[in-house]
């Protein structure tokens, strides 16, 4: 497939996706241990709780580069037993859930709902209050609608700072930061389509990098020493190779090659490209994000204060 059209693929699928379902926004789901008086064996139910209702509301928190937080400071309001055996511990807990730009310091939403929890002691009790967060609860409806509106605003006038960044971190060779970058402008913004298809060429570009690399390996293997094992190591590495890489056909070439100076069937044939255009450029595209998300995590710290919000 060219890569031309590899792109008329790419215009085509993003505006399906586009009215096929709502846009996802990216957002990180923070806990601040100075922040959120939440017991520490609790904190990671409650991630999971957040990361479940910003999922539910439309909200994706694979993106690693984001602004964006969606986090919670709770209060205990009341604190009670009931007779057991076991004694069980009744927690009303008051939850204030925020969406806010860490960048700016800029709170966007917030929404205060009350929780009951009930347990054999604290930990539990705090479990049982949060698995009962529900993101079809009006409060949180609306927090995740005003959030969601003022994050679109945001990357409809910022796109062209963050692609402009994105630009000279690939100026540098720095692809992967340069791809996390721009894959997380969200499709449905202003700069989408535009961010999608830079974000393509610069994975195409990662693509084309790591295969040149795939292939020098196995010439120079071959050059070492040209017999069957070697061969057959040799065609696994030239297997490897990505149809769409600019050094495919030299790769092919490779393969055809030592097949012949070897004289037998090795039964590694390079791939071929029996991909439905659409479902190619989809495959494409997901596999871009996991390299930037992959880069971000390794980036991105796990904490962050968030005493302004309160």
């Amino acid at each position: 497939m060219k890569i031309r059209n590899l792109f008329a693929a790419l215009c085509l699928f993003t505006v399906t996706a586009v009215h096929a379902q709502d846009c996802e926004m990216p957002i990180s789901i923070q806990l601040d241990e100075n922040f959120s008086n939440v017991p520490q064996a609790a904190q990671s139910v409650l991630y999971q709780t957040l990361t479940r209702m910003a999922t539910e509301s439309g909200l994706t928190t694979s993106s690693p580069i984001t602004p964006f937080v969606l986090t919670v400071h709770c209060d205990v309001l009341d604190k009670s037993n009931l007779p057991g055996p076991p004694i069980r511990t009744v927690y009303n807990i008051g939850v204030t859930f925020y969406m806010a730009d860490t960048y700016t310091k800029k709170k966007f939403a917030s929404a205060y709902i009350t929780l009951n929890g009930v347990g054999t002691g604290e930990v539990k009790s705090y479990i049982n209050a949060f698995s009962r967060v529900n993101a079809n609860r009006s409060e949180i409806q609306g927090l995740i609608r005003e959030g969601k509106s003022k994050m679109i605003q945001y990357y409809n006038t910022q796109y062209p700072n963050i692609m402009k960044e994105a630009q000279r971190m690939a100026s540098l060779q720095n692809y992967e930061e340069a791809l996390t970058m721009v894959l997380s402008i969200p499709v449905c913004s202003n700069g989408g389509a535009q961010a999608t298809q830079y974000g393509m060429q610069l994975y195409m570009s990662q693509l084309d990098r790591m295969n040149l690399y795939i292939l020098n390996q196995a010439k120079a293997m071959w050059n070492a020493g040209q017999d069957q094992q070697t061969a057959i190591a040799v065609c696994q590495l030239l297997a490897q190779i990505d149809p769409d890489a600019s050094c495919y056909s030299d790769a092919a070439g490779m393969m055809k090659e030592v097949k012949a100076q070897v004289r037998s069937d090795i039964d590694l044939e390079m791939r071929e490209k029996y991909h439905d255009q659409i479902d190619l450029e989809k495959n494409r595209i997901a596999a871009a994000k996991a390299v930037g998300v992959a880069f971000g995590n390794g980036q991105k710290p796990t904490t962050t204060n968030l005493m302004w919000l309160r």
